[in-house]
């Protein structure tokens, strides 16, 4: 009789921790698929274009907030658009049925670029709370089309792009162009090797000591008068610190200074005498005098030249009248044979009549 109750009681303890078992397991699938174990729950429906990638259980959410899960996906029957080709039923907590109004739509969102999908809810504000069996008014994946509609795009694009990769390749090949002569010419090669050749016997020349770079880099002449030539400024600064020489009695004699600042000193001095209107300068920069006197007489010299511009007066005459040219050409010209005469025959114009009365 001890034998059959040990017996009995290890196929107890075997049943009760395989019930156990049973029961994490279950509640584990609650927690995964659902929105809890407990608490009352009630159905809803939406309908929605595709639903590629969507698991039933999957979860259910408002807002982000996990509300359910996807109890059902199926076909819809005679849809009477494109938006209406699948119908889900959603299992959602009752304590949520007040945030899930007639104005709340229901959505695919995708996690991730390749990650799971979920139905997602947008929290109503405005509508009635959805009943048991309602449907939620579905809109299709916004961000899915738009990156569909760009993928799209960008295949296009890169479709274009790679023809025309295609189409230079070719060229290159084919030695056109500059790229393609530069891959396909050996003349190129043959300057580059050329280049090579040439900066190697220079960089040969430079260390044999050769030319100015060479004497530059090799030979202790530059280095030695440059040594010398900083002993020598040295020297200098050494002969100016000690105030020897006329850079020395600048730098550091402050009798050049005294006599700068009374010379700048004297300068405002006259300056000054200058703006008060002393003195002949002053007169000059500041009486206004000056200044009628010379308007008057740029005034008079005007009208002068105007009159002579217009034939007006003796001046006038003189400087544009014709007649006064040709009279003076004609004068100049008689005197001119009259003192040829006169060189010929003077005697015809010193002869002296005496007369006695």
């Amino acid at each position: 009789m001890a034998q059959r109750k040990q017996l009995t009681w290890t196929e107890l303890r075997v049943g009760l921790f395989v019930l156990v078992g049973l029961f994490i397991l279950a509640v584990g699938i609650f927690y995964v698929t659902g929105a809890g174990i407990l608490g009352p729950k009630y159905r809803v429906g939406t309908y929605l274009p595709e639903v590629e990638g969507l698991q039933t259980g999957a979860p259910v959410r408002l807002d982000g907030v996990q509300v359910g899960s996807v109890e059902a996906i199926g076909l819809t029957p005679h849809p009477p658009d494109s938006m209406h080709n699948i119908t889900l039923a959603l299992r959602i907590d009752k304590k949520y049925q007040d945030d899930i109004r007639t104005d709340s739509t229901a959505s695919l969102i995708t996690e991730g670029l390749l990650g799971n999908r979920y139905v997602t809810i947008s929290r109503g504000l405005t509508g009635e709370p959805i009943k048991n069996g309602g449907v939620i008014p579905g809109r299709e994946e916004a961000a899915m089309k738009q990156m569909v509609e760009r993928g799209a795009d960008l295949m296009q694009n890169l479709g274009a792009l790679s023809d025309d990769l295609r189409g230079i390749v070719d060229q290159v090949s084919k030695g056109n162009g500059t790229l393609g002569k530069l891959m396909n010419d050996p003349a190129l090669y043959n300057h580059l090797n050329d280049t090579v050749t040439k900066l190697d016997s220079i960089a040969g020349s430079i260390q044999q000591g050769q030319g100015t770079f060479g004497k530059l880099v090799y030979s202790d002449e530059i280095y030695n008068k440059a040594n010398a030539a900083m002993g020598s400024a040295q020297n200098i600064f050494a002969a100016v610190q000690e105030q020897r020489g006329t850079l020395g009695k600048l730098v550091y004699d402050p009798a050049f200074f005294d006599n700068a600042n009374g010379l700048v000193q004297k300068g405002n001095a006259l300056f000054t005498g200058v703006q008060e209107g002393k003195g002949t300068l002053g007169k000059l920069v500041t009486d206004d005098a000056l200044y009628g006197n010379l308007r008057d007489a740029s005034g008079n010299i005007r009208d002068a030249s105007a009159k002579l511009n217009s034939n007006q007066g003796t001046l006038g005459k003189f400087f544009s009248d014709p007649a006064f040219y040709d009279n003076m050409t004609g004068l100049t010209g008689d005197l001119r044979l009259m003192v040829n005469d006169f060189r010929q025959n003077p005697k015809k114009f010193l002869h002296v009549k005496l007369a006695v009365f």
